[in-house]
């Protein structure tokens, strides 16, 4: 889905942030780097538009939700144009099932910066 002039090239850009509300039709775990956890990234269609989004959460180790084909999905994130016809979405925030999941502060940093460890600081509710 992603070459790797892709990954390289983008970034999480504040004033291109957008929210995006659909259906989840595919699931992927997507190698980014070699000796490391693969990528989630949920493609998401988009409930008016039937739009499609490639939506990039974060490394799996970072998540803890389970997401299924068909589900709701609520997305906060910048947006950023893909190969073709693609468009393509930096998650910084997402709610399914009544859970609000923050990914990203305001700026767009990870908050899996630190490594697995982080993980655990943010199960206590803190943000980094």
């Amino acid at each position: 889905i992603f070459t790797s002039e892709q990954k390289n090239e983008h970034f999480y850009n504040v004033d291109k942030e957008i929210k995006v509300q659909g259906t989840i039709l595919e699931i992927i775990l997507e190698p980014r780097y070699q000796g490391s956890a693969p990528f989630l990234i949920l493609l998401l269609e988009q409930d008016e538009s039937k739009n499609k989004y490639y939506v990039e959460v974060s490394p799996t180790w970072f998540f803890e939700q389970d997401f299924h084909k068909g589900e709701q999905l609520s997305v906060i994130g910048s947006l950023y144009s893909g190969q073709g016809n693609t468009w393509n979405i930096i998650a910084r925030e997402m709610q399914s099932k009544g859970k609000t999941m923050i990914l990203r502060d305001k700026r767009g940093f990870p908050n899996w910066r630190g490594g697995q460890n982080n993980r655990q600081m943010r199960k206590k509710g803190k943000r980094y």
